[in-house]
């Protein structure tokens, strides 16, 4: 059997690629909370899949033939690629999640600005606090 959903290791590689890809999913659609508890248990259970050691076969198991195309060292590859493609998922993530927090950070006087303005034209001139490079991307641009 490739994936034994009884062995620890391989459930947490699985655990690590799925709440990978749903952290960069909520990251992207502005649920930065959520991505980040997702990015850090996807870090948590890629790294505890890829230190985790091969598991021993059940000695009432039946023996594998000695002359199988996968050898024993490929046998955690599965679980490796897993575990890897989670963490690099949850790694992007937690950085998407991370420039949010820094532009809001940085930006803090326009968001400010923002959401005490009561009236769209207060809203647009909320924009004289952004650069000019960054009024078409975070603001409104009237050009």
């Amino acid at each position: 059997m490739r994936w034994d959903p009884t062995d620890p290791a391989q459930r947490r590689a699985r655990y690590a690629l799925l709440s990978g890809m749903w952290a960069v999913f909520f990251a992207l659609f502005s649920w930065p909370y959520v991505a980040l508890l997702l990015g850090a248990l996807a870090l948590y259970w890629g790294s505890s899949a890829l230190r985790a050691k091969p598991r021993r076969p059940a000695p009432d198991a039946p023996a594998t033939p000695t002359g199988s195309a996968a050898p024993a060292a490929q046998a955690g590859r599965p679980q490796r690629t897993a575990a890897v493609s989670g963490l690099v998922t949850a790694s992007l993530a937690l950085v998407l999640v991370a420039s949010t927090f820094t532009v809001q950070l940085v930006y803090r006087d326009y968001y400010t600005c923002v959401s005490d303005a009561l009236t769209h034209q207060a809203k647009q001139s909320c924009d004289t606090l952004l650069p000019r490079e960054l009024r078409g991307v975070l603001g409104v641009d009237d050009s």
